[in-house]
């Protein structure tokens, strides 16, 4: 009786931990939709608690800040093995930070990022005093911390991987940011976030 019950025990702790995995790999799939507390705050320069980092393609941190990837419209929004594949094109001078837009303006005054997505790429991310156009001129590891970065959100909701191929009706390596926009606006326009999406305290890197 006893190995009958060990055995039994050992069944569901692994199929236990592997729905964990399961569940783990699905974050690595993540979308965030977000509404500021304020409108200035978007002009805030966000850091990672990092020290810079390099790897060998060139993927890394520079003064706090993802250097990739940069995502394209034309492309699978979940596109890891492109990256990999041919890293110059997805990684960018953070100077671009200063210039270009960092925010795609979703329906009802949400925004995600597009196309630097890893802006923010976890809790501990704090905002600096300073704002992006200065980027290039100061070192933002050197500015003043003003809070975290999830203080800068009145609202961040989740869009799990799953709900994002049936509301687009694409596998998650073939949607693009154009299929995920579309859908999450009519989402928004219909009333049905609460429906399809949860409502989380922090945004973190999409790892794909």
């Amino acid at each position: 009786m006893r190995n009958k019950l060990f055995i039994i025990i050992a069944v569901i702790t692994i199929f236990s931990s592997c729905d964990s995995v399961a569940l783990l790999r699905e974050k690595d799939y993540s979308f965030f939709i977000f509404r500021f507390c304020n409108d200035a705050d978007k002009e805030l320069i966000i850091t990672t608690p990092a020290e810079d980092y390099s790897d060998s393609a060139g993927f890394g941190i520079i003064n706090g800040i993802y250097n990739f990837p940069k995502r394209y419209r034309n492309e699978p929004y979940y596109n890891r093995e492109q990256w990999l594949q041919d890293p110059g094109k997805y990684i960018y001078d953070i100077c671009e930070l200063a210039t270009e837009e960092k925010l795609l303006a979703l329906n009802d005054n949400y925004y995600t990022y597009f196309p630097y997505t890893c802006i923010q790429e976890q809790e501990l991310c704090v905002i600096r005093g300073g704002k992006w156009d200065s980027i290039c001129s100061v070192n933002p590891l050197e500015l003043p911390i003003l809070g975290q970065a999830n203080s800068i959100y009145s609202e961040v909701r989740l869009f799990e991987i799953k709900t994002l191929e049936k509301l687009t009706r694409k596998k998650r390596k073939e949607m693009t940011i154009d299929d995920i926009e579309k859908a999450v606006n009519k989402v928004i326009d219909e009333g049905k976030l609460d429906k399809y999406s949860t409502k989380t305290s922090t945004i973190w890197r999409s790892m794909e």
